[in-house]
């Protein structure tokens, strides 16, 4: 698949995140006030940040199917190796899901890390051998970031 048609399939899907509020569906070059108010009320662990201004950055992570169906069984050690690699850096994260608009691709469970910058996703997405990950701050929309 082309880099264009590999984009495409990357913005027909929806970047779901499980909060204690709820649940978000992002979407690339789509701004969600919502999902950065939540940010901001519940991530900062009441630090007034959203006051200040700064920025809360995130990053969405799979280990699923890296340019390649696996099996199930597969996917399920490559998402427990990426939740052990999560823990051993001391990232906080939300679980999530990756779902697309028209279900040829299934679902991928996925990782939202709060307070990352784009070299650390970009080490995550190499290290579990990702074409792209989903990176964004507080106040812009998602995006990709190309590994």
């Amino acid at each position: 698949m082309n880099r264009a048609a590999l984009d495409a399939a990357f913005r027909a899907t929806s970047y779901r995140v499980v909060t204690s509020k709820g649940i978000f569906a992002l979407r690339i070059g789509v701004a969600d006030a919502a999902f950065d108010a939540f940010l901001y009320r519940e991530v900062t662990l009441g630090q007034s940040l959203g006051s200040t201004g700064r920025a809360i950055h995130w990053g969405i992570v799979t280990a699923y199917n890296p340019g390649v169906l696996l099996s199930t069984e597969e996917n399920q050690l490559r998402q427990q190796r990426l939740h052990d690699r999560i823990a051993a850096a001391g990232w906080r994260f939300l679980r999530g899901c990756n779902l697309a608009d028209d279900d040829l691709w299934p679902a991928e469970p996925s990782c939202l890390l709060l307070h990352v910058d784009e070299g650390q996703l970009r080490i995550l997405g190499r290290e579990f051998d990702q074409l792209a990950v989903v990176c964004g701050r507080t106040g812009t929309a998602p995006r990709l970031l190309w590994i």
